[in-house]
């Protein structure tokens, strides 16, 4: 039966039977097979000095190994106390009817595969507790297994009397069966059957394909994508490719001869020798080895391990080892089978579907494909499973065929809280027009993380590209094996974490570069899903950075130096002298200093040998104490900081932002703060011998800070022409600074007396015979004749009507009093056409004075010493109406305005509304916040709109590197004959959290006229 739901990209798995467990025996020396010469280390070491001690390794077995080496600390004095074990039961499938509505459907057309889902769960809670990799696989597929034998005993025996052939599905205690209806009813009616589904056929969506075939190498000749996550950081700075760990796609498949792949695959036995026993499965075709029903599973698997001959790195892990299963054709794929292919990860087996060996599940499982919706838990049982054994988890977020999805778009199984779901971002850190957003459907964040996804170059299949093995495609499915192949690092870089789902997404999601403020995602569409926190709806915790994800993980012991070289060979029945170096430069200061070595064979599963290693500095009265206080610079609280220094001391500030270290007098030392969330500060002193200094730190914040480089630009445009204008932006921060621009609609140009070329004047006091008007608190006036025909809009006005809060409509409000409700423009107090100089919620009725003079220049509308609602402060405003249609706003003794006063200043027409300032928050549109001062004059005169004459080369979003500039292209064209200089402000909307919102000005005047003149008759009544 087919179901209307789509998998997104291609997908390829196979079907597994259920037989008994018979392990072979193992091939590889791992730890219990080596021997340490001493089998502790110890010296003492002056204050500023280094010693190397011989540390001898023997290898007893009659196989090779590589040897890795760690540092770690002693374990803690104390065991911990026994845990109870949580309880993680298997879940059910959940659909509202017993019997699925398509297998009902399906039946009456008579036999058809179904589904029987038995109702007792096991419980794989006490897995959890298990740290041996190879107990905890075994554990899980032996609970399982024998769960299921004993919840379907009865069933099973009801269809062998029957005559009936079953499959088991032991993963998620359910049966395959092949019967017609009267079958269905039997089975529906058991006391033993929680459900029947039917085995739905899912339809495939193809991927995402690009043109472009280059990876834009750097100068390391590394692909962007792999170089924006730190991934060569860390093959380069720690001598971590992944080795000791293998990584699994369910996908399309995988061309396993590629020269980018061959090497990693884990059935590769050398000299061109290959075993495909527990390394591949593929019951759609029945391929003995590895191939790809399209090229969507080769382009995954490279991400995460390619590691091409003669071109750029383009695979996160290069070290690490790869299996995989396809469980679809090139179309579709069957519910079973993607069970089956679940099942064999827990448990692979030879090609025959016999043996399995839990103990050879892979590490890491990349799942890049997806339904086309989300809430659908249907897989939620295997992947319990697949968490129980200790595989770590990826699935791409989804994707969406428009742009720009709103909230809650994440597909399943991305949006099960026991797998990560990965989000796609460009190269510049943006999110992916295609990319799927939370929150979930039980309002839970979504994605987790987000990786590049868009234009990422990898390894295809031939018959995609003709003879080119390496191709770009775009989609989550791209970004998601950045994360998997980034666990593969994490993993090999510190062991310990091999199975630990908790702490490596603690360390995945609390070093990932966090994002927000994302202009394209603050509007209305997506009010339940902006991203202004971290973790948000759009990028999870952030974008993916695994070199600080293991610079973090990594157990570092500073004082510890172990040598360069990180895996060497040791051969059978050999041995091998290690250098290790104890540094007394890198401690902060005197005392008794314990560590341990851990050497892995090459199963990191296995238990390591462990080295003991104690180094002793003693004190001496030339030492000298530096210490001091990190604080914010802006602020100057205390942080919480680390202080470093060239010789490699690393210590913690404390509570109060102080530390203290001590070092050998007379010796220059050079001192580096750093803490979270500020940029780091170098200071050099030296010492006086027995001396004590104070050196103190003042961190700058980290952040993005965006300059318009010239905020007043003036351009001349001739008859019949365009004129190119730049705008130039720097990014005076230190982080990246994302960007949109808007040109807004603007029939008035804005003109202020605090900017170049800006009106004169200032505030008119009032006249003796000024009309007072009694307003009070929220009230509004009757009619108020001008006196004369007013210009405003293309349409002229003779009367006006006064609000007590700031506002000058040409229409009656609707009620003759309201309260006070803050808003934008458009206005909420009235639809009508209006003149805005200040909307706050005034309070007449407690002071000051709103009047209506009619002087020589005009009509001035005052609001003289007005109160603030609620407050003592007052405010001193005044429009000036003037007969050309110019309009004045003078400000005194507004200095006391603030953010939470909510103004706001501009106009309304009739269609439309133009926004000069406002100080509300969560708007749908950001706006420019209100800069008023004491004398300010703002001067708004009638021009040709804007968005008539002036164009921006670029839409969208942009980004400007720290410490870049960047110059916008802009473009003014000739509209008509220009009797004054026109105006535009440019709106730019950035990641500046200081100023979200900022402008710039264009003047524009006219070159050479056009051949003819248009006189105008303007007649006044």
């Amino acid at each position: 039966m087919k179901r209307t739901s789509l998998i997104i990209f291609t997908l390829i798995i196979g079907v597994l039977s259920w037989f008994t467990f018979t392990p072979p025996p193992s091939t590889h020396a791992d730890a219990s097979h080596l021997n340490a010469a001493p089998t502790s280390l110890s010296a003492t070491v002056e204050l500023g000095d280094t010693t190397t001690v011989n540390l001898t390794i023997t290898n007893t077995d009659s196989n090779a190994t590589t040897l890795y080496l760690h540092t770690g600390y002693p374990p803690p004095v104390a065991p911990a106390m026994m845990m109870a074990p949580p309880h993680v039961p298997v879940p059910l499938p959940q659909q509202r009817e017993r019997v699925d509505p398509d297998l009902q459907a399906a039946l009456r057309d008579g036999k058809t595969r179904f589904l029987v889902f038995f109702a007792d769960r096991p419980d794989l809670g006490p897995a959890f507790l298990i740290r041996d990799w190879e107990e905890r696989g075994e554990y899980v597929y032996r609970t399982l297994t024998t769960h299921a034998e004993r919840s379907q005993r009865a069933v099973r025996a009801m269809l062998d009397t029957a005559g009936v052939r079953y499959q088991p599905l032991w993963i998620v205690n359910a049966l395959l069966v092949e019967g017609d209806a009267t079958l269905a009813n039997a089975l529906a009616a058991h006391t033993d059957v929680a459900l029947l589904m039917a085995d739905h056929q899912l339809q495939m969506s193809p991927p995402a394909t690009t043109t472009a075939v280059s990876c834009s190498a750097t100068s390391n000749n590394v692909c962007w994508n792999i170089a924006r996550i730190g991934a060569d950081r860390v093959w380069r700075e720690f001598g971590v490719t992944g080795s000791g760990i293998t990584v699994a796609n369910i996908d399309s498949g995988v061309q396993y001869t590629h020269p980018a792949l061959v090497n990693q695959y884990r059935g590769n036995l050398g000299s061109n020798t290959f075993d495909h026993n527990y390394n591949w499965f593929d019951p759609v075709g029945n391929q003995p080895a590895p191939v790809d029903a399209g090229t969507h599973g080769t382009h995954v698997m490279g991400t995460m391990v390619a590691n091409p001959p003669g071109e750029p790195a383009m695979g996160v892990a290069p070290g690490a080892r790869w299996i995989a299963a396809r469980a679809c054709s090139s179309v579709t794929c069957n519910d079973s089978d993607i069970i089956a292919a679940a099942q064999w990860m827990l448990a692979p087996t030879d090609l025959a579907g016999n043996n399995p060996r839990p103990s050879l599940r892979p590490h890491i499982l990349n799942n890049s494909w997806s339904f086309d919706s989300g809430g659908n838990p249907v897989y939620s049982g295997y992947t319990t499973a697949w968490q129980a054994a200790g595989i770590f988890v990826v699935f791409a977020a989804g994707n969406i065929s428009s742009n720009f999805t709103t909230c809650s778009s994440v597909a399943s199984p991305g949006d099960y809280s026991n797998v990560v779901a990965v989000g796609a971002t460009d190269q510049n850190d943006l999110l992916s027009y295609f990319s799927r957003i939370g929150p979930t459907t039980d309002g839970r964040i979504k994605p987790d993380l987000v990786a590049p996804g868009q234009g990422i170059v990898s390894t295809v299949t031939s018959t995609i590209t003709d003879a080119n093995t390496f191709g770009a495609l775009s989609g989550t499915s791209m970004a998601a094996p950045h994360v998997a192949g980034a666990v593969a690092l994490l993993w090999s870089a510190k062991p310990q974490l091999i199975g630990d789902y908790d702490a490596t997404y603690a360390l995945l999601t609390g070093t990932a570069l966090p994002l927000t403020g994302d202009s394209r995602y603050m509007g209305a569409n997506h009010s339940a899903c902006r991203p202004d926190t971290v973790p948000n709806n759009i990028y999870g915790y952030g974008r993916l950075d695994i070199f600080n994800a293991v610079a973090a993980a990594r157990v570092t012991v500073p004082w510890l130096v172990l040598p360069e070289w990180s895996s060497p060979s040791l051969a059978s029945y050999g041995n091998i002298v290690i250098p290790i170096t104890l540094d007394a430069r890198r401690v902060a200061g005197p005392g008794v200093y314990t560590a341990r070595i851990l050497i892995y064979g090459d199963n990191l599963t296995d238990p390591p040998l462990v080295v003991p290693v104690t180094m002793t500095v003693p004190s001496r009265p030339s030492h000298a104490t530096i210490s001091g206080t990190v604080t914010d610079s802006e602020t100057g609280y205390p942080l919480r900081g680390v202080i470093t220094t060239t010789n490699g001391v690393t210590l913690n500030t404390n509570a109060t932002g102080g530390y203290s270290l001590t070092v050998p007098g007379g010796v220059a030392q050079q001192l580096t703060a750093t803490a979270s969330n500020f940029a780091s500060q170098q200071q050099a002193i030296t010492p006086d011998p027995g001396s004590t200094v104070t050196l103190n730190f003042a961190l700058d914040p980290l952040r993005p800070e965006l300059t318009v480089v010239q905020d007043l630009i003036t351009a001349t445009v001739d008859f019949n022409q365009i004129t190119p204008i730049t705008l130039p932006l720097r990014n005076d921060g230190n982080m990246p600074l994302s960007y949109t621009l808007r040109i807004d609609s603007e029939p008035y140009g804005v003109w202020r007396s605090d900017e170049s070329s800006g009106p004169s004047g200032g505030w008119i006091d009032p006249p003796f015979d000024a009309q007072i008007l009694n307003l009070f608190d929220d009230d509004n006036s009757s009619a108020i004749d001008l006196g004369f025909d007013f210009p405003f809009a293309n349409t002229y006005y003779r009367n006006i009507y006064i609000s007590a809060n700031g506002i000058i409509a040409f229409a009656p409000f609707a009620s003759s009093s309201g309260y006070f409700t803050p808003s934008c423009m458009p206005l909420i107090a009235t639809t009508a056409p209006a003149i805005v100089p200040l909307h706050v919620d005034f309070n007449s009725a407690q002071g000051g004075q709103i009047s209506v003079a009619y002087i020589s220049s005009g009509v001035l509308i005052t609001w003289d010493n007005v109160p603030l609602y609620g407050t003592t402060r007052t405010l001193s405003v005044q429009a000036l109406l003037q007969p050309n249609g110019t309009i004045r706003f003078h400000y005194r003794n507004v200095a006391s305005l603030t953010k939470n006063d909510m103004g706001a200043v501009g106009l309304q027409f009739v269609n439309g509304s133009q926004t000069i300032a406002c100080d509300i928050e969560h708007i749908d549109q950001p706006q420019p916040p209100l800069t008023l001062s004491d004398g300010l004059v703002i001067e708004l005169r009638p021009q040709v709109d804007p968005q008539a004459w002036l164009s921006i080369s670029h839409t969208g979003s942009a980004a400007i590197a720290a410490g870049s500039q960047t110059n916008v292209q802009l473009t003014a064209r000739w509209i008509g004959p220009l009797y004054t200089t026109q105006q535009a402000r440019v709106r730019i909307i950035s990641n500046d959290p200081r100023q979200p919102v900022t402008e710039a000005r264009i003047h524009l005047n006219e070159g050479m006229p056009a051949p003819y003149q248009i006189l105008l008759v303007q007649i006044f009544r």
